[in-house]
């Protein structure tokens, strides 16, 4: 009987049948490549990225695949803008006839070289399991109902409710200055006492009903 979870037979990826110029499988180059980042072994895995950069334009492309992921997956919060700077380095790359090595090999160095944090990837995987598993579900507060959704207009919330529930942030900058939010709340609550919390009529015309999963 099959596994439930992990990855399909290795038939599945193209990878594993493709030949590096130095007899390497390419799907063994991606998980050298991977597991050296994760260790912070640089030099293998600079050397797993060129062998996979000089196999062919489409492995090229895959290292930059791969890179992605890794720059969440596995450096996550130990490099929040790890991603930004892979795909800076990508553009760059591309933007040389046949690929600018440099970048490639700067892009591995960088994640090498960065703290390692895995949650995102734990955190990612454990949701879909475990909604898969009808274990867990998103959860619909009370502070959601707002002024924005269908729920809070027909509670009759408006701007001052929003204001005083729906905005509140946790872990807000120390230095943060409340001097517009404070004009616009008092705006706000002036027109409710003069108006009323009735949303103003459509400017749009309704959308198609959105299909859903239930749908299909």
């Amino acid at each position: 009987m099959p596994r439930l979870y992990g990855p399909g037979h290795f038939t599945e990826d193209p990878y594993s049948q493709a030949i590096s110029p130095h007899g390497v499988p390419v799907d063994d180059l991606v998980a050298v490549l991977q597991k050296e980042i994760r260790r912070s072994r640089i030099d293998n895995a600079v050397l797993a990225a060129y062998e996979m950069f000089i196999t062919s334009p489409d492995v090229a492309q895959h290292l930059w695949r791969r890179l992605q992921l890794i720059a969440v997956e596995d450096v996550g919060m130990g490099l929040p803008l790890g991603p930004v700077l892979i795909d800076v380095l990508h553009r760059n790359f591309d933007d040389a006839p046949g690929g600018d090595w440099m970048m490639a090999c700067h892009a591995v160095r960088l994640l090498a070289s960065a703290p390692k944090d895995r949650t995102s990837s734990e955190h990612a995987d454990w949701v879909a399991t475990k909604v898969a598993l009808g274990e867990a579900l998103v959860e619909v507060p009370d502070y959601a109902h707002c002024v924005h959704t269908r729920a809070g207009q027909e509670l009759g919330r408006g701007l001052t409710q929003w204001w005083d529930n729906g905005a509140q942030v946790r872990d807000e900058l120390s230095t943060a200055d409340h001097r517009y939010r404070d004009e616009l709340i008092e705006i706000h609550r002036r027109d409710e006492a003069e108006n009323g919390t009735e949303p103003r009529p459509s400017r749009w015309q309704a959308p198609p009903r959105l299909q859903t999963t239930t749908d299909m």
